[in-house]
């Protein structure tokens, strides 16, 4: 204990990590004012003029037809199930306004994942600053001769990145929200169940992704010793590395953006071309929706295996390697 709050501390006095972790707090602070303003509510006769439009197309022939055909099959029209074929492919009253009006459940599945990369992302950079300035001032050799068991002052690094990656993600998805609720409170506008149900599972697995991205960069840093390599690493996987898998066609479920998004949203779908055979013959064995999806799980078991991998190679490494 006494060496984690050690580590703590000089986690604390760092100034770019203060930084970072002010940015953490900045930046979805923005993207919620953003949200709010551009939501702001429209007046009477717009909310009025818009209604009648809506009930004027739903009474069109061809979209009671479409919406028909989505409700007998709707994994054609990428929609989940039947009952959500009206509120998918009917006419929404957003449609005639200026300015949509603020909707949590769209909230959830844009804005949350956009803030929960952020984090993931300005984590990961408080990960890797905080082990590459010790590598990069030659501190790490001075650590260790107060403290020469390897392994227990890389456990203390990483807890201390961990534990404050899962505050900070938690406190922040945790305002956001609350005062995305209070919000919507003040406008009138109520909130299902369901909705914050998934706000809340999503905003569980947001602080779990963010916390894992800071223990990975830490990881990746001490494994490299050097803040650059690690940069060139994590832009190599999350720019470069879909750009590669999609020019030798790989699937996309195995690209780290799609299973990001999994992750987050409890599961992700994607396109994919039918296999020939479903113009020529039906085969009832065979799926012929032109959709594919990755189940959280499959997003789990993808991200996990590679913060396994980045873990015990670094802490390996860190064990045997000659610290200058």
């Amino acid at each position: 204990m006494r060496l984690l709050r050690v580590e703590l501390t000089r986690l604390r006095w760092r100034r770019a990590v203060l930084l970072l972790l002010v940015a953490c707090f900045v930046v979805p602070g923005l993207i919620f004012a953003v949200t709010a303003w551009d939501t702001r509510p429209v007046s009477a006769a717009e909310l009025a003029s818009a209604q009648r439009q809506v009930e004027q197309m739903r009474s069109d022939r061809d979209m009671a037809r479409q919406i028909r055909s989505c409700e007998q099959h709707p994994e054609r029209f990428g929609v989940g199930s039947a009952d959500r074929c009206e509120a998918t492919m009917g006419p929404q009253v957003s449609w005639f306004l200026s300015r949509s009006q603020l909707d949590l459940e769209a909230v959830s599945h844009d804005v949350g994942p956009t803030v929960v990369v952020i984090l993931a992302g300005l984590l990961m950079l408080v990960g890797t600053t905080f082990a590459g300035a010790d590598w990069n001032s030659g501190s790490m050799s001075n650590q260790l001769l107060f403290e020469p068991r390897r392994s227990r002052v890389w456990a203390a690094k990483a807890t201390a990145v961990l534990l404050v990656a899962l505050a900070v993600s938690a406190v922040v998805l945790t305002l956001l929200w609350v005062a995305f609720a209070l919000l919507a409170s003040s406008r009138g506008i109520d909130t299902a169940p369901e909705v914050t149900s998934f706000i809340r599972d999503e905003s569980v697995r947001g602080v779990v992704l963010a916390a894992g991205a800071a223990l990975g960069a830490f990881a990746l840093t001490m494994l490299f010793r050097s803040t650059v390599a690690t940069l060139g690493v994590l832009f190599a996987v999350t720019l470069v590395a879909s750009i590669v898998l999609a020019a030798l066609r790989i699937s996309q479920q195995w690209y780290p953006h799609v299973n990001v998004a999994a992750w987050v949203l409890d599961g992700y779908q994607y396109s994919v071309r039918p296999p020939s055979s479903c113009g020529i013959l039906v085969n009832q064995a065979q799926d012929c929706s032109g959709r594919r999806t990755v189940t959280l799980r499959d997003a789990g078991s993808y991200l996990g295996a590679f913060l396994a991998l980045a873990v015990v190679l670094s802490a390996a490494s860190f064990r045997r390697r000659d610290v200058p």
